[in-house]
This record gives C-alpha cells, sequence and structure tokens, in this order.
C-alpha cells in the first residue's frame, strides 16, 4: 500500500501502469491508503500551531490554544477526505463518458494516491514557516495535477488523448470542490470553529 510512494515521486510513469495492472481486489485494499495519509498533514498542523506557532515578521509567534486547533484539525481532515472522496466518485462518474473501466473505490485510490504529494508536503506543517509552507504546497499542487493527468489513462484504461480530457474534466470538478471547501471555512470560521490565539 504504501510501496508506490517513492515510486509515484521518482518514476510516476511506471509507477502508475504498477497500480493499473492491479486486480480490482488488491485496488480495494488500497482505500486504506488516503484514509491515513489524510491524517499527516492535519496531524502535522495541529502540533505546529499548537506547540511552535509560526511568526509574521515584525510580530511575536503566533500559536492556537490546543481546545481552538483541534476541531480545525478534524475539519481539515475531513476536507482533505472530502476531496478523495468527491473527486474519486466524479472519476467514477465520468467514467462511462470516456469508456474507462472502473467502479467507486477505484476512482478514490486513484485520487488518493495523486493526492500523495500534498500529504507529504501537509506533513511539514509540523514546524509552520508560512512561505516556505506555502511555496511547498504550490509545488505539491502541481505535481499532484500531474500525477492526476499521468495516472487516468493507464489506471482507468483510456487511450492518452481521451485521458487528457478525461483528467482535464476531473480538474475541473477538484476546481469546484476547492471553490465549495473556501466557501464552508468562511461559513464555520465565524459561526462554528473560530480559531481562538495563546496570548
Amino acid at each position: 500500500m504504501f510501496g508506490h510512494i517513492f515510486g509515484l515521486l521518482l518514476d510516476p510513469q511506471k509507477q502508475w501502469k504498477k497500480i493499473a495492472a492491479l486486480s480490482d481486489r488488491e485496488i480495494k485494499k488500497l482505500l486504506l491508503y488516503p484514509i491515513v495519509m489524510a491524517a499527516l498533514p492535519a496531524i502535522a498542523f495541529y502540533i505546529g500551531t499548537t506547540h511552535y506557532g509560526w511568526q509574521v515578521p515584525g510580530n511575536d509567534v503566533t500559536r492556537l490554544t490546543p481546545q481552538s486547533a483541534l476541531p480545525l484539525s478534524i475539519l481539515f481532515y475531513v476536507a482533505l477526505m472530502g476531496a478523495v472522496v468527491f473527486i474519486g466518485w466524479m472519476i467514477h462518474w465520468m467514467s462511462s463518458t470516456y469508456d474507462a473501466s472502473s467502479f467507486p473505490i477505484k476512482g478514490i485510490v486513484l485520487m488518493g494516491y495523486a493526492c500523495t504529494p500534498i500529504f507529504i508536503a501537509g506533513a511539514f506543517g509540523v514546524y509552520p514557516v508560512w512561505w516556505f509552507d506555502i511555496l511547498l504546497a504550490t509545488v505539491a499542487c502541481s505535481y499532484a495535477i500531474r500525477l492526476l493527468y499521468l495516472g487516468v489513462p493507464p489506471v482507468m484504461r483510456v487511450p492518452e488523448d481521451r485521458g487528457f480530457l478525461y483528467a482535464s474534466a476531473v480538474f475541473m470538478m477538484a476546481l469546484v470542490y476547492i471553490v465549495l471547501v473556501l466557501v464552508a471555512t468562511v461559513i464555520l470560521w465565524e459561526f462554528v470553529t473560530m480559531p481562538v490565539f495563546v496570548d
């Protein structure tokens, strides 16, 4: 399950072919991967924001109270898993349009592995240096998009040209999900889990 990580980061085309060669039963066993990996960023940012904090130049170190950071971390995990499940379900839902071989868990596993760079980059939140974390997140998201485009054709068993269109449609759904998360974040921060800072 975790043996695909280095392959996806170093030689993604070869690794996607290995994942595509797995049987449906073996792919279903990989569902645990995003469930575990999505916890890395949430736990890291909880530790980072409560124990170490972050600093804006010219200001003191800013930290969150543990009571305030816990629900935010849980919501962070839910948002990450929501992305994997929602976009993974969209991968399956669109499969008939592109004559792809699919079932719901296959789409979720594909999306979970495509998010590998995001999960790993999120682990660096354990010691928040905001300029570095933003840079790292940008690189991780860019590489995750590349993994998606490389992974859809072999895993979903569609030709390259159709796979490009398929992956582009999936990417559009990801953008829709991001907008929904941003709106939900504003509402939740205002009415449910407003951050409380340590004095």
